[in-house]
Parts: structure tokens; C-alpha cells; sequence
């Protein structure tokens, strides 16, 4: 069973909960998750061991969906659950780079290959999708891609 569901909502969990608030408190709230997600992984890791842990990892679900429906998303998890677990580090940033390097790299190939300006827009946005298809993995759906090559969307 794969938690990836469970730690972007995590990742995401206090921008999404609060539009506004203090650098300091902003680092508490990620210091939470980056724990949060560290416990999850812990769990995720002890799947193989006995059938208790799905119980286990069922309960710890339920108080972070708990805790989140009443916004205390700065204890989405007790103290006592997060003992020994180590942060977690979010490198969603390392994503976002390499995907500006490539379509950069793209539009400079582009033009020192010569290619005209209106016909460099397809190849640098299939060599995007493609990029954002590998490094985003599962968690984007390929008809999506295609909505957001064509400027469209389905919602």
C-alpha cells in the first residue's frame, strides 16, 4: 500500500488550511509535515511485517484526516507518534527546477538548431509534458497533460 496520497495531502495540508501567516509560524507548519510525512514513511516501511500494521497505519490516517477536518494542522499527529521519527525533506523544488532547466534547454536547442519561430512552440511544449509526464510521475493524468498543452481544461 503506497502512502504518496497521503503525504502530498500532508506536503500541502497547511497552504491549503491557511491563507495568511507569520515566517516563524510557516516553519513550524512545515516542520510538522516534513514529520508527519516521516512517520508515514516509517509506517509504509513496516507494511511487511504483520497485518497489525494496517490497523495501525488505518488509525493513524483517520487522526491526521481528524485533526486536518478540524484545522489543528499544527498537531496533525500527537508527540508520542512522532518520538524517533526523523523529518522528512521536501525536494518538490528539485522537480520544478529541472523541469525550468529542460524547457529552457529545450527553447535554446530549438534555436540553435535553426528552427523557426512558429514551428519551435510544438517541440518545446512536447519535450515539457514529456519532462513533467517523468518526473511527476502517477500523480498527473496523461488526458490532463493534453488539456494543458491545448490551454483547456476539463474542471
Amino acid at each position: 500500500m503506497s502512502m504518496a496520497a497521503a503525504e502530498r495531502a500532508v506536503w500541502s495540508a497547511w497552504q491549503v488550511r491557511h491563507d495568511r501567516m507569520r515566517r516563524t509560524r510557516r516553519h513550524e507548519m512545515k516542520e510538522h509535515a516534513a514529520l508527519v510525512v516521516g512517520a508515514l514513511r516509517a509506517m509504509e516501511a513496516k507494511q511487511a511485517d504483520t497485518g497489525q500494521v494496517f490497523e495501525d497505519t488505518a488509525r493513524m490516517l483517520l487522526k491526521i484526516a481528524q485533526r486536518y477536518g478540524e484545522g489543528r494542522t499544527l498537531a496533525l499527529l500527537d508527540p508520542e507518534d512522532l518520538a524517533g521519527i526523523t523529518p522528512v525533506v521536501n525536494r518538490e523544488w528539485v522537480r520544478l527546477a529541472i523541469l525550468g532547466g529542460v524547457v529552457v534547454g529545450a527553447a535554446v536547442g530549438a534555436n540553435l538548431l535553426g528552427v523557426p519561430d512558429s514551428a519551435s512552440g510544438p517541440p518545446i511544449g512536447i519535450v515539457s509534458l514529456i519532462t513533467v509526464g517523468v518526473l511527476c510521475g502517477a500523480r498527473l493524468v496523461g488526458a490532463d497533460l493534453i488539456d494543458v498543452m491545448r490551454g483547456q481544461s476539463r474542471k
